[in-house]
């Protein structure tokens, strides 16, 4: 154990040094701030004590205490830099930055100690606009923020661990549907050509606004066999990266803009925003929310690939790995526009039960040996070439017998051929 106060060489302050045991590792040596020895003495004594009720979990750590105290803006900041040094993205920083200083503002949170499950959930109760989906995004970046500040030591514990997620899949805020064919075709038909390869490849290929936004012309090859486009990781909504195949009449648009295009270039600097993306709905005939009260957006783009993979008979599992979804129920509740599918087609393939059965076939009723039928073996006549079975019919049963063509091969008779059988010997016996 090693726990002495010393004057280094030079210096008029003491300092202390502490090791309890050699499994400890690094020794502890930190200044007391005084020059008098029963001063050092004391503080020393004081530490060592607090040293070992920390270690023995009976309090927090002294760093613990001082970060609860510190405002949580500025373990924010920390936390950023942390992140980007990390290698996250812009977006997931801004969307971090934004949603967790929101919470920080308005629950309102100035230091750790402050923030608890019961604020958050007030919180959520005072703004009944946010969607299921938006909710569950500021719950995880809360949480994300409080996980690195439980793993840095600057607080004991999640205060947010305990709150639920919102079932996103009930969330009726806004019903979007997919477009149809017909709707795909006339939208296309009165856009010019950097909006027509926007859209048909939003309804193609199933990315996102925010991906499609990203895109670079070094991320396409489209002269590779099949023609692909590889969409970055740092785009990704799940950080990962993703290979899509381009049908045909995409590449050929694409070409048609490519010209000669830095490969760190956007692909599409003119990206539509909503209000354009309306007036080219109107243009085309098309309307904004149907009978039923759904919208047709831009992410009605992504929903109309999930309803054409499923009216092609597509399995659930090959949707959920070609739109990038991590729950099959996604495809199948949010990515599929029912009143698109042919259910009707669905009928024809129910029996009928109201049609008479197929009789079954005399033969079949003979084998398996039904009341007032006998069967009698087969059997196989020497040197015979062909064999029929005979029905003979004897009082009032059924025999089944066989009627043999005799097997000579040249003439008739001879010691080869094989004798037809005796009715009469065959009535005897039974």
């Amino acid at each position: 154990m090693i726990d002495r106060i010393f004057k280094p060489k030079g210096s008029r302050v003491y300092r202390w040094r502490f090791r309890e045991k050699p499994e400890d590792g690094k020794i502890l040596d930190i200044s007391l701030g005084t020059s008098e020895k029963s001063v050092a003495e004391k503080r020393q004594a004081e530490k060592r004590s607090r040293l070992q009720l920390e270690r023995a979990g009976l309090i927090p750590q002294e760093k613990t205490v001082a970060a609860a105290q510190r405002n949580l803006a500025l373990h924010l900041e920390d936390f950023l830099g942390v992140m980007c040094r990390n290698g996250k993205s812009d977006k997931y920083l801004a969307n971090l930055e934004f949603r967790v200083g929101r919470l920080i503002k308005e629950c309102p949170w100035n230091t750790a100690v402050d923030a608890s499950a019961d604020s958050f959930q007030t919180w959520l109760r005072l703004h009944p606009e946010l969607s299921a989906k938006t909710s569950n995004d500021y719950l995880e970046a809360g949480r994300c923020f409080f996980n690195w500040m439980v793993k840095s030591g600057r607080f004991a514990a999640n205060p947010l661990l305990a709150v639920e997620k919102v079932k996103v899949l009930k969330d009726k805020r806004r019903q979007r549907r997919a477009y149809s064919d017909d709707e795909m075709r006339r939208l296309l038909a009165v856009v010019p050509t950097d909006r027509q390869a926007v859209y048909l490849m939003a309804s193609q290929t199933g990315l996102r606004r925010s991906e499609l936004a990203a895109l670079q012309w070094g991320d396409l090859f489209l002269n590779d066999e099949p023609p692909v486009v590889k969409v970055r990781a740092s785009t990704t909504k799940n950080g990962k990266q993703v290979t899509i195949r381009l049908r045909p009449e995409l590449v050929t648009l694409l070409k048609g803009l490519r010209a000669t295009k830095a490969p760190d270039e956007i692909v599409f600097k003119r990206f539509p925003r909503i209000e354009r993306l309306r007036r080219d709905l109107k243009f085309a005939g098309i309307a904004a929310v149907d009978e039923l009260g759904r919208h047709a957006d831009f992410h009605s783009l992504r929903k109309t690939v999930g309803t054409n993979l499923a009216k092609a008979g597509v399995t659930r599992r090959e949707v959920m790995d070609f739109m990038r979804l991590s729950d099959g129920r996604l495809a199948d509740e949010i990515y599929t526009d029912i009143n698109q599918l042919d259910t009707g087609a669905a009928v024809e393939v129910l029996p009928d039960y109201t049609a008479p059965t197929k009789p079954a076939s005399l033969l079949a009723s003979l084998e398996t040996g039904a009341e007032g039928q006998n069967a009698s073996p087969a059997v196989t006549m020497a040197g015979g070439d062909k064999t029929q079975k005979v029905l003979v019919k004897i009082d009032e049963s059924h025999v089944l017998t066989l009627s043999v063509t005799m097997g000579q091969k040249e003439g008739n008779g001879g010691s080869g051929g094989a004798r037809t059988r005796n009715l009469c010997r065959d009535r005897a016996a039974l």
